[in-house]
């Protein structure tokens, strides 16, 4: 009983190892794993690529699972490449699996010591995110020893005929049941390395079978299926993604199953110990998930949206938040994809408030404009919404990327309610001013205000795709334009005063409204191009305190 409790307690320690791993991960890397994601998954080949490579040093299940979760959430992966990233992760996650295999718990203490060191002893965010994935592994490693010593003193106490000789020809009998119950301790531990980490101690302790090491690692890959299932069920597209790599795992382990005994005599032939060989069996089984599966990414996709239709739009429902919850996710690049998510509909929300109080300004509509001026509520109610949710997530995170990320998306939202506030407050009164009056500007003074709008909501949808993207590219584009934007300003005031001069009586009973509007176009484009600095002084790729530039109206 008391080997018992002392396994349970060494899996306990690699699931602590693996949560402990997940957090140096997020001190390291940040928000970058997502962003190279983003970037780098152009097309089906180069996103399963990706997904393999980035998976490597990011030997967490449940972080890529979330991380390809978010980048569906945040619009910037589609169904398709999605996909090709998770089945190109499911490979990239096997190097801990032959690491474990390879016996280098004899290296733990020594990967302890260093990690040990590198977190507790220096500030750097790089080197305490080192040292915390070093002692993470180390911990891992040294709980898949303890298994294997305690496993070995259950095996050398029990004879040949015991009970636990009879309890594995039993499950030898049953594999898909070993199967459904890896899947459900790997969800358990939200880890299909946990659950690998403890089958390979199994094996290397003692339990010298191979059956129910198979059925165990196809058990582990679609139970990681399940958690990726569960982490994007809440938004259609991750989960249409999610059920398609859980179909495609659960068939390519239903036919193995099928076929156990020839596939596991081949693996009896490899060379390496039993340990190693549970290695191959994760490995390989992934590999052949992704042969199957990769040329059938876009029939999977089309297949699921039929399987799961979007749902038609509700109107007339009640408003409020659509990608984040009451409580944050517990891994905070998914929690920070989430509220970025919500944000981009915040700025969607203030893009199309502009645009249609332009088209109530030259139509005369008082009706859209009025219905303009009430949309501002709803800005402001998802601020309040997502403030709240981030400052609910700073309470429970830790590391300095994510307090960055979350200073900047608290920044960009703020902005964005300004500019809300400006549409609301100024344009939409300047608007009403003008209807009632039964004013029009000069044919020369409208396509001047048109052309400066046009700059101005060009720039608000560049700010909103470098904000998502990270872009430095978009960044200094922006920035350009903020300064060709204020010299443009100024010309048109110059050429209005112009037209004052030749003694336009139109001009002279719009100068107001027409100086108005230029003035607060330009500090909603002032607001706007705040995203940019705060991109351009990051380093690339990595979201940044939002140590702005000086606000200039």
């Amino acid at each position: 009983m008391l080997h018992l409790l002392s396994i349970a307690g060494a899996v306990a320690l690699i699931l602590f190892g693996i949560s402990d791993l997940r957090e140096g991960l997020e001190r390291l890397f940040g928000s970058r794993l997502g962003w190279w994601m983003q970037r780098l998954a152009s097309n089906r080949l180069r996103a399963f690529l990706s997904g393999m490579f980035i998976a490597v040093p990011a030997p967490s299940s449940t972080t890529i699972a979330a991380l390809t979760v978010q980048a569906i959430q945040s619009g910037q992966l589609n169904s398709v490449q999605a996909l090709a990233v998770m089945l190109g992760a499911n490979i990239g996650l096997t190097v801990t699996a032959f690491l474990i295999g390879l016996n280098l718990d004899s290296y733990a203490p020594l990967l302890i010591l260093v990690g040990v060191g590198l977190f507790q002893y220096t500030g750097a965010t790089r080197s305490r995110g080192i040292g915390q994935v070093l002692l993470s592994l180390g911990l891992i490693f040294l709980a898949v020893f303890l298994i294997r010593q305690y496993v070995d003193a259950v095996i050398r106490g029990a004879g040949p005929d015991s009970d636990l000789s009879t309890l594995i020809e039993i499950a030898e009998r049953h594999p898909v049941w070993l199967l459904i119950i890896a899947a459900a301790i790997t969800m358990g531990l939200q880890s299909s390395t946990a659950t690998i980490g403890l089958v390979i101690g199994l094996m290397a302790g003692g339990v010298n079978s191979l059956d129910i090491a198979f059925a165990s690692a196809l058990g582990a890959n679609v139970g990681l299926a399940l958690t990726a299932l569960m982490l994007g069920w809440r938004q259609i597209d991750s989960r249409r993604t999610a059920l398609s790599n859980l179909a495609l795992k659960s068939i390519v382990a239903l036919a193995l199953l099928a076929c156990q005994g020839t596939v596991v005599g081949w693996v009896n032939q490899t060379p390496g110990t039993a340990a190693q060989q549970v290695a191959y069996i994760h490995t390989g089984y992934n590999v052949l998930v992704a042969l199957v599966g990769l040329p059938l990414v876009p029939q999977l996709a089309l297949a699921m949206e039929r399987l799961i239709p979007t749902p038609p739009a509700v109107h007339g429902g009640i408003f409020g938040p659509r990608y984040i919850t009451e409580r944050p996710s517990v891994i905070p690049s998914l929690a920070l994809g989430q509220s970025q998510r919500e944000i981009v509909r915040v700025s969607e929300i203030v893009r199309e408030m502009l645009d249609d109080l332009w088209v109530g300004l030259k139509t005369n509509n008082e009706k859209l404009v009025r219905v303009v001026a009430q949309r501002d509520d709803e800005v402001d109610l998802l601020d309040r919404e997502i403030k709240r949710y981030l400052i609910r997530l700073g309470s429970q995170t830790e590391g300095i990327a994510n307090s960055h990320e979350q200073i900047n998306q608290l920044t960009y939202l703020a902005e964005l309610e300004s500019i809300g506030d400006i549409i609301d407050k100024n344009l939409s009164e300047i608007a009403l001013k003008k209807i009632h009056l039964r004013l029009d500007f000069t044919p020369d003074g409208w396509a001047e205000l048109d052309d400066f709008y046009r700059k101005v909501a060009q720039n608000l949808l560049i700010a909103d795709t470098a904000f998502t993207t990270r872009d430095r590219l978009l960044a200094q584009q922006l920035l350009r334009h903020k300064e060709h934007l204020g010299i443009y300003e100024r010309e048109l005031r110059d050429r209005h005063f112009a037209r004052l001069n030749s003694q336009v009586w139109q001009s002279h009973e719009t100068s107001a409204i027409h100086l108005d509007i230029l003035t607060h176009l330009k500090r909603i484009n002032s607001c706007v191009t705040h995203v940019g600095y705060a991109i351009m002084q990051s380093p690339e790729g990595e979201s940044t305190p939002s140590s702005l530039h000086p606000r200039s109206e």
